[in-house]
């Protein structure tokens, strides 16, 4: 099925560039933030790969969080009277006022709001704050590289099933979930370590006026063909669904697919 998916990104329909979505300004407005993290410096360079650039993204939008609960934190501290104890049930609560808009991913009913950090020091940020204005927890502000996590291994398809991406879930093989993204009319197949293992460009050129309506409805069926492994099934899903022309799916037909899986 490789030759397919290769046909399909080679055929696709001119769209939006990449580039002028949200998701790429953020990237180019934030990422010199990456050249400070040797474990994310590899990211900085993404500008030509939109996968890499919402997997940047991220990271970023972690680091922004974290940043942004540090200083809410620091100013609850502020505001308390010297040599008062500090009021835990209030301190929790002033700061979800801040963390509310902010983005994260639920994870084993934890709120992860910085994605590489692992899950008990961010029960400890949002649950326990007080113990960050203290040893050796108060460090954490300036210096934590050594604490960092892989966000991809450790939190897999859960982060990109989140507030940190636009992408949504249309799909499972309890290996790799299946994501659709709308600006991009494209599904990207992610792995438990949250890598890219495939993507699958929708609409080709041959095709006048893309039909846009009902679109996870109709992605479903094609998910599922293509979590079957059966490439004549997945073929035919594409095509029933009006995500290919019918020009595109002769050629495909051609190419010795056999009507049986």
């Amino acid at each position: 099925m490789i030759g397919v998916y290769t046909l399909l990104n080679k055929k696709a329909k001119k769209r939006p560039s990449f580039e002028k979505t949200e998701e790429f300004k953020f990237f180019i407005d934030h990422r010199y933030i990456l050249e400070k993290y040797p474990k994310f410096s590899f990211l900085y360079d993404s500008d030509d790969n939109e996968f890499n650039i919402m997997r940047a993204n991220i990271v970023l939008r972690g680091l922004l969080n974290k940043e942004i609960i540090e200083d809410e934190i620091d100013n609850i501290n502020s505001h308390m009277q010297s040599g008062v104890k500090v009021d835990h049930a209030k301190f929790v609560s002033t700061l979800r006022e801040v963390t509310i808009d902010l983005p994260y991913l639920v994870d084993d009913k934890i709120r992860i709001y910085i994605p590489f950090f692992p899950r008990p020091l961010n029960y400890t940020y949002l649950k326990e704050p007080e113990k960050l204005l203290e040893y050796p927890y108060n460090e954490l502000k300036s210096s934590f590289l050594e604490t960092i996590i892989d966000p991809f291994d450790t939190y897999g398809t859960n982060l990109y099933n989140s507030l940190f991406t636009r992408l949504v879930n249309i799909g499972t093989n309890g290996k790799e979930v299946a994501f659709f993204h709308y600006d991009m009319n494209t599904i990207y197949i992610v792995n438990s370590q949250g890598r890219l293992d495939n993507k699958i460009v929708l609409f080709d050129k041959h095709i006048k006026h893309p039909s846009y309506s009902h679109m996870l409805e109709r992605l479903t069926p094609v998910v599922k063909a293509y979590f079957s492994n059966c490439r004549a099934k997945f073929i035919t899903e594409l095509y029933a669904n009006e995500f290919i022309s019918h020009k595109l799916w002769v050629m495909l037909r051609g190419q010795n697919v056999s009507n049986e899986c």
